[in-house]
């Protein structure tokens, strides 16, 4: 041990000497830092070898060949560098296409062959573009090549397409401007539904439907207005009232009923007659306004009660037949003379008045509500109790009372729902209906012991629900004859010694509410010697020969109790087992201080 950690040592310093280091000489600087054959000092760019000597020049930024502004100096190599020219004058400098100013050219900036206004001196390039030498037809519209001949457009103020008053000039083919139309003449200006001057011949003047001849013409849109034809629509007898147009049959009408009588006479009309006169002369009472056409009927109702009897007839009537005739039957009255009775009856005793009678059918006339005492039904199965009058089925019986039902079908005289102890549904399953204080069947073990389990072959019991002694619900007693002992119960670990320690030990023991020693559910730390209490652990330990508390190789795993055997230690680093002055290792001690150092 201690001959390594001197080798550890070495290695350390020695590594410590290799870390020294060197650092590079700086060497002198050169005349000519770019290389470029002329010295720093009359260099223009010393560390550029691309420039070396001053050219003038014009700013060229569109790259065109021809620059813009005042020549200046610029420090450049065997040509001017790149965006400068040794020519200025540029007359568009951002833009490549244009250099040169022409005079004499007229503009055609959409090149559609037309010109604008001219001659005028234009920027331009190599070719004309956006102008001409010689000038073509007048352009309206010299940046739009759709756009180039002109037309007129007329005001117009109601916006229906035809203007009037002074024209403007317009680019033909653009849309048109508001307020303005492209036809002039309109008659109406200020008008929107009416544009053009237009010829009629015929007039309807009340707006009938019905026209007289006239001619003549009148401001209109593209149809001529209500009230004017070009063709004849009937013949209007009386042109200035829109209700009459046609001359008509008709017959004086005294009582106002729109139904005439007596001789016919010829009136201007429409689709009624004029006051005081009627279209028919049929009216059957000519004083009466009620009453003028003649209608037949089918049925009577006499005594005015609601329902009829079936007979014929005609009458002198209005739009409906008056009261007591009618085409249709209402009920079927049983005696049309007296109007407090009208139905037919054909009804049962009702003894109770329940609503339900019983017995033969009995037949008398009477008013619309069935009389007091009677039924339209006879299916009383109890005309004496007015709180059973039908027959319920049932399935299930509780004939003792306890609230528990046996299985029982039949059915039973009832009223609104079944009477107590009868019941469509279960309610549990009753094993002795005969007495209400048993209605439940359990099973039960015998228990001998009286521990509160029972053991043996379960029997049936009809009970109130609960096992009765000395009778158990449950039949897993393993000691039927031991009264603290019922349950199988399993353990892991045992205490044989009773040392409080415990040793891994699987199995299950018939006991009570707990497991009697020495068994255990749950470990209590590791027994090595359960046979013996005053061994419990196992621990590593070093011979210490020499007594002084630390012990030396070889070591061993004794089975021991709580103090450590003599002639042994927990510890094992005695670097002199024959010498209780010696324990350690002094050059070991002095090595790690230099380490730590």
């Amino acid at each position: 041990m201690g001959t390594n950690r001197k080798t550890w040592l070495v290695l350390t310093l020695t590594v410590a000497g290799l870390l020294a280091g060197c650092s590079p000489e700086a060497g002198p600087t050169e005349e000519d830092a770019d290389g470029d054959g002329v010295a720093d000092t009359v260099d223009c760019a010393p560390g550029d070898a691309s420039r070396w000597r001053l050219l003038e020049g014009s700013v060229d930024d569109d790259r065109d060949g021809v620059g813009a502004g005042a020549m200046r100096e610029v420090c450049a190599g065997e040509r001017l560098p790149e965006g400068w020219s040794q020519q200025s004058g540029d007359c568009a400098p951002g833009d490549a296409t244009r250099w040169r100013e022409r005079a004499g050219l007229y503009p055609d900036q959409d090149e559609d062959g037309a010109t604008a206004e001219g001659p005028v001196t234009g920027c331009v390039g190599a070719p004309l573009v956006g102008y001409r030498e010689q000038p073509g037809a007048p352009d309206c519209d010299d940046n739009d090549p759709r756009f180039a001949a002109s037309t007129q457009l007329w005001p117009d103020a109601d916006f229906d397409g035809i203007g009037n008053g002074e024209p403007i000039s317009h680019c033909a083919g653009r849309d048109l401007p508001r307020g303005y139309a492209a036809v002039d003449g309109d008659c109406a200006p200020d008008d929107r539904a009416r544009s053009t001057w237009r010829d009629y011949a015929h007039r309807d003047a009340d707006g009938d439907g019905f026209t007289v001849p006239e001619e003549g013409r009148v401001c209109s849109s593209m149809t001529l207005p209500a009230g004017y034809a070009l063709e004849a629509r009937g013949l209007d007898c009386d042109d200035t009232n829109a209700a009459w147009w046609q001359e008509r049959t008709v017959y004086a009408d005294v009582d106002g009923d729109g139904f005439g009588s007596g001789a016919p006479v010829m009136r201007c009309t429409g689709r009624t007659a004029p006051p005081g006169y009627a279209l028919d002369s049929v009216d059957c009472a000519p004083e009466d306004a009620t009453r003028w056409q003649w209608r037949s009927y089918a049925h009577r109702d006499s005594d005015g009660d609601g329902d009829t009897v079936p007979e014929q007839g005609v009458t002198c009537s209005g739009a409906e037949l008056p009261a007591g005739y009618a085409q249709w039957p209402t009920g079927h009255d049983c005696d049309d003379r007296d109007a407090t009775v009208m139905v037919t009856w054909h009804v049962y005793s009702d003894d109770d008045g329940d609503g339900f009678g019983a017995g033969t059918r009995q037949t008398f006339c009477a008013g619309r509500q069935i009389p007091f005492g009677y039924s339209a039904v006879n299916t009383d199965c109890d005309d004496t109790d007015t709180h059973r009058w039908r027959f319920l089925a049932y399935s299930h019986r509780d004939a003792d009372g306890d609230g528990f039902t046996a299985p029982e079908a039949g059915t039973v005289c009832s009223g609104t729902a079944l009477p107590s102890g009868h019941a469509t549904t279960p309610r549990g399953n009753d094993c002795d209906d005969t007495d209400r204080s048993v209605h439940t069947t359990v099973q039960a073990w015998t228990d001998a012991d009286g521990d509160g389990v029972g053991a043996g072959d379960a029997v049936a019991l009809c009970t109130d629900g609960t096992v009765p002694a000395p009778w158990s619900a449950q039949g897993t007693d393993c000691a039927a004859e031991d009264a603290a002992r019922w349950r199988q119960v399993v353990y892991a670990h045992v205490d044989r010694d009773a040392d409080g320690h415990t040793q891994p030990e699987a199995g299950t023991l018939c006991t009570g509410a707990s497991l009697p020693l020495p068994y255990f559910t749950q470990a209590t730390g590791n027994d090595c010697d359960d046979t013996d209490a005053a061994r419990y652990r196992r621990v590593v330990l070093y011979p210490d020969v020499d007594g002084d508390g630390v012990g030396t190789s070889p070591r061993t795993i004794p089975c021991i109790g709580a103090q450590t055997p003599l002639g042994f230690s927990l510890k094992g680093y005695d670097v002199d087992d024959s010498d209780a002055s010696i324990q350690e290792d002094p050059e070991d001690d002095l090595m790690v201080e230099l380490i730590l150092d």
